[in-house]
């Protein structure tokens, strides 16, 4: 890499890059567009990449190329410039004050070119040895055109190496990629064969991966991407520059949580919560949930309230979810998962692109399951879990067409609840009970309800073609969740 050309405009001294980046925070894109690259475009519907070309060719006046090498050269070293897209969490406890709004892609996984590189040399690692990263809030609650793009503010910027543990995860998920294509290579002697097989490789290691991702599948040439759980993480050292609780034993592969809640699983098992507060010092007035998350950050050795709070989980997207059972273990509840935009399903053109798609092909779970059994809650284990290929594809997707096609045909629509007589149900509130037609648990594993306390006009702060509804939420029927523990 060191023999390779820089164009002059590529060359900076720190101190100047510093200087120019910090002109534009607070500006808006258009502001800091000083050479018309929107003007030049008008007319594409879509320019995800517009944000980048501004910062590096209106801010920082570097000519345009397409080279696999890292952007510039500031004080002598190559540094990959990556200009990033945060939204606002939705979650109101949430850690962080931004969050990516997708994963990051860093470069292409180049498949003839990477089954003969070794990691320190790889163009892969290249890119991410030394970043400048720009952060601009995508100040939207569903995707934008290009037009949208104008008036997204520059929220800062910071220039980044990664750690040696993080680099050796890095490694290790790289290493798993490039041997991944050398099997391939080895045990299929043609091109046309090895085409075939090349599309496995955006699923079959994903349960594998701890950092990164390649997206999207061959024949599309296929790119490697941190998660987004691992950007936020980055981005979010500059916007709060807290620090993550860090565990004693650093988690570096999927195993080392397996191991840890089978032994925690032997020690507590039918334990009560009551019992296991006293011996954890957690407090058990936290309600059952909040209770059970405490406690098993205090089972891995760490003292934050939340899973999230522990550096290692909030990395490789591990999130938890509580698991109440009844005395006889059937399952107590359904799971509800996230809140979507329901309307930024209609505008994504592939389900792969869909942030349901990254929210279930992203992250795994660990279910931390426990029995209500009389007055007591008793601990019963963990299952960690996480969604496959053929979920994802058959269940995932049939809720995420449903949906879009509900809101795109005009068939959406408000129905009431009614007994067997005919009459409508009314809750305790005094409202008359009714939903949206969304996918319901009764015919869908994966589907859509709604969060709010209370149905009062107060609460439906939704309004999807004209009609009101509290949020709708992303939800796991319960008998999905018994299938998944069993």
């Amino acid at each position: 890499m060191s023999d390779t050309y820089i164009d002059p405009s590529r060359i900076f001294k720190r101190e100047d890059v510093e200087d120019l980046l910090t002109s534009i925070i607070g500006k808006t894109l258009l502001q800091a567009d000083t050479i018309g690259l929107f003007k030049h475009h008008e007319g594409c519907d879509k320019m995800k990449g517009i944000a980048g070309d501004i910062i590096e060719e209106a801010v920082l006046r570097c000519k345009k190329d397409s080279k696999q090498e890292p952007d510039i050269l500031v004080d002598g070293v190559l540094t990959e410039l990556k200009t990033t897209g945060m939204i606002k969490p939705k979650k109101k406890d949430s850690p962080y004050i931004y969050e990516c709004k997708e994963p990051v892609s860093i470069t292409a996984v180049s498949i003839p070119v990477i089954v003969n590189e070794e990691f320190e040399t790889s163009n892969f690692w290249h890119k991410l040895e030394h970043m400048l990263w720009v952060y601009y809030w995508y100040k939207s609650p569903v995707t934008v055109k290009l037009e949208g793009y104008k008036e997204f503010p520059i929220l800062g910027y910071q220039f980044y190496e990664f750690s040696e543990g993080d680099k050796l995860l890095l490694r290790q998920d790289w290493l798993l990629v490039r041997d991944f294509l050398i099997v391939i290579h080895r045990d299929f002697n043609t091109r046309e064969k090895r085409e075939k097989q090349y599309p496995r490789l955006s699923h079959e290691l994903r349960s594998q991966l701890m950092l990164i991702d390649t997206a999207p599948k061959f024949p599309n040439n296929p790119r490697f991407r941190l998660k987004r759980s691992y950007a936020t993480v980055i981005a979010d050292k500059y916007f709060s520059q807290k620090h993550f609780e860090k565990l004693g034993t650093s988690i570096s592969k999927f195993a080392d949580i397996d191991n840890k809640c089978l032994l925690m699983t032997q020690k507590y098992k039918n334990k009560t919560f009551k019992q296991i507060a006293v011996e954890l010092g957690v407090d058990i007035n936290l309600g059952a949930k909040n209770f059970a998350e405490s406690a098993v950050v205090k089972m891995f050795g760490g003292h934050a309230s939340k899973l999230n709070d522990i550096e290692d989980f909030a990395k490789i997207g591990v999130i938890a979810k509580s698991v109440p059972l009844k005395a006889d273990g059937k399952g107590k509840e359904d799971m509800k998962l996230f809140l979507p935009n329901l309307e930024d399903w209609t505008k994504e053109d592939e389900f792969e692109d869909s942030a349901i798609f990254e929210y279930f092909a992203g992250h795994h779970f660990l279910f931390i399951i426990y029995k209500h059994i009389g007055n007591d809650v008793v601990f019963e284990g963990f299952k960690r879990i996480f969604f496959d290929e053929d979920f994802i594809m058959n269940n995932v997707k049939r809720t995420w067409e449903d949906v879009r096609n509900l809101i795109t045909s005009g068939n959406l629509k408000i129905e009431r609840k009614v007994d067997k007589n005919g009459n409508s149900i009314v809750n305790k509130s005094g409202t008359i009970k009714e939903s949206p037609n969304f996918p319901k648990s009764s015919t869908h594993k994966v589907f859509i309800r709604g969060g709010a306390p209370k149905t009062l006009d107060k609460f439906k702060t939704w309004e999807i073609n004209g009609l009101k509804m509290i949020p709708q939420y992303v939800w796991l029927s319960r008998h999905t969740v018994q299938e998944l523990i069993k």
